[in-house]
C-alpha cells in the first residue's frame, strides 16, 4: 500500500464530479457551435472510467505509466474526437487534456495536507506521466482519423459522393492482382450518359450536376456492396463487378441501364440514359489498360447502335493487350 492510497481512493470516487468539473473547463473555452455538438453522453460515459485509469496509474508505486491497456487506449483515444470538426487540432485536444489535468491536480490538492508536501509532489508527478500517456494516445487517433479523412477525400468525387478514377486505378490493380493469384474474374463496365449535354445546354451546369448526382445514386442502390462504382470525371462512371463473367456482367449492365432511365429519366426533358461497355477479366484482357480499351471500344459501339449495353471483343482486347505489352505507341 502506498501512502497516498487513502486520498486517491477518495479521489476515485469523487470521479463523477471530477468528469462534470472537467466538462464545465471544456465549455467554458467552446464557441457554441462545439458546445452544441459536443458528445456528452460519451463523456459521461467514458470520462469517469477514463478518471479511474489515471487515478489508478498515479496510486501504483510500481509499473510504466505510460502503458496503457488496449481499453484505456480506446477511452483516451475516444478524445480526439469530442470536437467535431476539420479545424480540431492535436493542440486543442493537448489544450482539452491539460485541463483534465488542471481539475485533478485541485483535487489532489484538496485531499492531500499541505503538510505533506512531498506526497503531493510525488503524486502530481505520477499524475502528469499519467495523463501524458492519455493525450499521446489521443493525438494519434487525431492523427489516424485526419489521415483517414485525406485518404477518402484523395479516393472520393466530391460531386457525386463515389469513388474517383484514382479509386478506379487502385481497385482495379488489386482485382488484377486476386484474377492472376487466384484464377477469379471480374466485370468492367464502363459507361457515359447519353443527354447531359443537352441537359447542360437547356437547363444549365446545376441541373447538369443534379442529374449527375441522380444516375450516380442510381448506379450505387442498383449494385451489389462488393461492386465498385466510380465517375472517371465528366459524364463517365465505371463499374467494377468482382466474380462476374461476361454474362453475368452484360446482365448487370441491362439493370443499371433500366434503373437510370427508371429512376433519373422519367420526367426528363430532354429524356436521359447510358450507354454501356461491358468487358471481363481474363477473357477481354489481363491488365488494367487493355480491359478499359475493350470496354471504352464497346461503349462507343453501344452509342452507335443506339444500344444500352454491347459486350467488348475478346479478339481486339487480345490484340491491344499485345500491343501494350509490346510497348507499341
Amino acid at each position: 500500500m502506498t501512502p497516498i492510497r487513502g486520498p486517491l481512493a477518495r479521489l476515485d470516487r469523487s470521479r463523477d464530479e471530477l468528469a462534470k468539473a472537467w466538462l464545465v473547463r471544456l465549455i467554458e473555452r467552446a464557441s457554441l457551435d462545439e458546445i452544441s455538438e459536443l458528445p456528452t453522453e460519451q463523456i459521461a460515459r467514458e470520462l469517469p472510467e477514463l478518471i479511474s485509469d489515471i487515478v489508478g496509474s498515479v496510486a501504483s508505486a510500481n509499473g510504466d505509466p505510460y502503458e496503457l491497456s488496449e481499453q484505456q487506449t480506446r477511452r483516451a483515444a475516444a478524445l480526439a474526437g469530442l470536437r467535431s470538426g476539420r479545424e480540431t487540432s492535436a493542440a486543442d485536444v493537448s489544450r482539452d487534456i491539460a485541463a483534465l489535468q488542471a481539475v485533478l491536480v485541485r483535487a489532489l490538492r484538496d485531499e492531500l495536507s499541505e503538510s505533506e508536501p512531498e506526497r503531493f509532489a510525488d503524486a502530481v508527478e505520477r499524475l502528469a506521466d499519467a495523463t501524458g500517456a492519455i493525450q499521446g494516445a489521443a493525438v494519434e487517433e487525431l492523427v489516424r482519423s485526419r489521415s483517414r479523412e485525406l485518404e477518402s477525400q484523395a479516393n472520393t468525387d466530391p460531386l457525386t459522393g463515389l469513388g474517383n478514377l484514382r479509386n478506379l486505378q487502385r481497385e482495379l490493380g488489386h482485382m488484377l492482382e486476386i484474377q492472376k493469384r487466384y484464377g477469379h474474374p471480374f466485370g468492367v463496365l464502363l459507361m457515359d450518359i447519353d443527354g447531359l449535354k443537352r441537359v447542360n445546354d437547356s437547363q444549365g451546369h446545376q441541373a447538369g450536376d443534379r442529374l449527375l448526382m441522380q444516375v450516380a445514386m442510381a448506379l450505387q442502390r442498383s449494385i451489389r456492396s462488393v461492386d465498385v462504382a466510380s465517375r472517371l470525371g465528366g459524364d463517365e462512371f465505371c463499374v467494377l463487378a468482382p466474380e462476374q463473367e461476361s454474362a453475368a456482367a452484360i446482365l448487370l449492365g441491362e439493370r443499371l441501364a433500366t434503373a437510370v432511365v427508371d429512376e433519373v429519366s422519367v420526367g426528363s426533358d430532354p429524356p436521359v440514359g447510358l450507354s454501356i461497355g461491358v468487358v471481363s477479366c481474363p477473357e477481354h484482357g489481363d491488365d488494367a489498360e487493355a480491359l478499359v480499351d475493350a470496354a471504352d471500344r464497346a461503349m462507343y459501339r453501344a452509342k452507335a447502335a443506339g444500344d444500352n449495353v454491347a459486350l467488348g471483343e475478346p479478339a481486339a482486347a487480345a490484340e491491344v493487350a499485345e500491343e501494350t505489352n509490346n510497348g507499341s505507341p
